[in-house]
């Protein structure tokens, strides 16, 4: 049994959810941030994650408007139409036409987002062998781990490795004058995520209902002295394990829900509550309450590093699209739901001074299929878009739209951004996390293929130039030296051979090497975007890698080849031109 499983199902009043309630009093709203940043105000910053739970269907929430009819063809039930009162929102008519997209009409809040300077889109997002598994795919996002190497069952999540590296020793001696507030905070879930969870000890955050119900009720209902001595076993060392998540509940109960009194929400802001398809069938927002909460929390004072919140119904296998109606039906009711959420939730932060210190990013375990299905819906797919919002996001769109000719069995080919380098651009240039923060979250191999996500040009309301990207020398943890730089007294660069070079579908990576290690093959544009990566394996001696690059455009490229992936001693092995035909 895992450890998910016997919190589940040994003590589940341990892991009680919070309820929060209390009389709202507006606090004073935080200032503008001016030009120059300090610690202090990198160390108030937090990330709102929001998982689209059950596969998001990429392809009506953006749609590819430079291949509309074939996108038609392929969807002539379900596609968004090009005419009509629910016709496509045209995002932005100066982008190039590989990137033009029509946001699903009921996507009006984050098209209002991305003409206020505070949405970005990230095209084709995904990871090596993509895994159709709700639960693994889940997995795989949140431990932040590649498939190849992820273990059953999973044991730590990125978020919970970060805050454990950015909080040592909890949790024991917190809260403290320094930190009072949980690390993390998860929302509409009666279990912690994977996410929380680190190598060792207690997860690095805890459980939040959004229900207006009283705390004290919840937590007195525990009853009972928590024991001190454990037995000499496992199930001591679990015992030990939920005791201490009970004492961590406890010590942050009032704190808590002093944030929730003292804290408030802008008055007039309207959170979305439901949405009404043509059918006259309702569907409740789940996602407003748990964003009302966060917002009013952070008025309060609380300075939670990483939220995670949930919208779920995404696994849209029938009833997508209504026929005679395409833009209608499930999936058209909880990008509603996205959508207004996040505006009122930007408009609430904004009215409360707050809006400069949350950023938010959506995940979806995988896309959908290209065609529509029979029930008119869509099947498990591959890569999807992620999008993220806030003041110090730069406005715009990150990869082209995915190629629609390019469809092997009902699903994208190939993927433009691994989902790591998103969250690893989050880490360091919005959370401030320096090189060795990285290596502890086992994302350092992706400290040289961040996105341009963070704003370096935004002007306040004051006419001010800002430039929210963060110091990573305000992480208070120990730096280590990037991926790129390389001990060549103790490394050894080997010989890389590449052939056939020029090469059309198929090009294989010769190298040899004097030891066993975990590999990853990686192929960049001119522009040094990564475009194409293979993990692998290195043996002793020869060993011969081949890549399927026919989703790759003419054009010359550089195929390198690291070894040890995401580890301290991440180095280049090999490095060669690679010319594509």
């Amino acid at each position: 049994m895992n450890r998910r499983d016997f919190i589940q199902g040994v003590l589940p009043m341990g892991l009680a959810p919070f309820a929060l309630n209390g009389i709202p009093m507006r606090v004073l709203a935080n200032t503008l941030m001016t030009q120059q940043f300090s610690c202090e105000d990198i160390g108030d910053r937090a990330i709102v994650l929001i998982q689209l739970h059950g596969g998001n269907d990429g392809l009506n929430t953006l749609v590819p408007l430079d291949q509309y009819s074939l996108y038609r063809n392929m969807r002539p039930v379900i596609g968004v139409e090009d005419f009509g009162a629910r016709k496509y929102i045209t995002l932005d008519n100066n982008l190039p036409s590989n990137q033009q997209i029509g946001l699903h009409p009921d996507m009006v809040g984050i098209k209002d987002m991305y003409d206020e300077g505070m949405a970005h889109l990230v095209q084709n997002v995904a990871y090596t062998n993509m895994n159709g598994s709700h639960f693994q795919g889940t997995d795989i996002w949140l431990s932040g781990k590649d498939p190849a190497t992820i273990g059953d069952p999973v044991t730590s999540g990125w978020f919970g490795r970060y805050l454990d590296h950015r909080f040592p020793n909890f949790p024991d001696n917190y809260p403290n004058p320094n930190m009072q507030d949980p690390p993390g905070l998860e929302l509409g879930s009666h279990v912690i995520s994977l996410g929380y969870h680190r190598q060792v000890g207690i997860p690095m955050g805890l459980t939040l209902t959004t229900d207006p119900t009283t705390f004290d009720l919840e937590i007195s209902g525990v009853g009972g002295a928590l024991p001190n001595q454990f037995p000499n076993s496992d199930y001591g060392e679990e015992l030990r394990y939920l005791v201490d998540m009970e004492r961590t509940a406890n010590d942050y109960a009032d704190r808590l829900n002093l944030c929730y009194t003292l804290g408030a929400n802008t008055p007039g802001v309207n959170y979305p509550l439901t949405y009404h398809t043509s059918t006259a069938y309702e569907y409740n927002n789940y996602l407003s309450p748990q964003l009302q909460t966060v917002a009013r929390l952070i008025s309060g004072g609380c300075k939670t590093k990483i939220f995670l919140v949930r919208l779920t119904g995404f696994d849209t296998h029938s009833n997508q699209g209504i026929p005679g109606k395409p833009s209608f039906g499930g999936q058209s009711a909880l990008l509603y739901h996205l959508s207004g959420a996040v505006k009122a939730f930007y408009d609430d932060l904004a009215g409360l001074g707050l809006a400069d210190r949350v950023v938010t990013a959506t995940f979806s375990e995988f896309g959908r299929s290209v065609y529509e299905n029979s029930t008119y819906g869509t099947d498990h797919g591959s890569s999807a878009p992620m999008l993220l919002f806030g003041r110090g996001i730069k406005p715009g769109v990150s990869g082209t739209n995915p190629n629609l000719s390019n469809v092997q069995y009902n699903k994208l080919q190939g993927y433009q951004h691994d989902y790591r380098q998103i969250f690893t651009t989050l880490l360091q240039d919005w959370m401030g996390a320096n090189n060795g923060t990285l290596q502890n979250v086992e994302f350092l191999q992706f400290a040289n293929q961040k996105l341009p996500l963070i704003n370096d040009s935004f002007v306040d309301a004051n006419g001010q130039s800002v430039n929210f990207v963060a110091d990573t020398s305000c992480d208070p943890t120990p730096d280590v030296a990037g991926p790129t730089a390389i001990d060549t007294e103790a490394l050894k660069v080997y010989n890389l051979r590449v052939f056939p070079n020029p090469a059309t579908d198929f090009v294989s990576a010769g190298i040899t090497v004097d030891t066993m290690m975990p590999a990853q093959v990686q192929i960049h544009s001119l522009t040094g975007g990564r475009v194409l990566t293979r993990d692998a394996r290195l043996y002793q001696g020869e060993n011969l890698i081949e890549l399927d690059i026919t989703a790759l455009a003419a054009g010359i490229y550089t195929l390198q080849v690291w070894g040890v992936p995401g580890q301290s001693n991440t180095r280049l092995l090999g490095s060669s031109k690679l010319i594509v035909k």
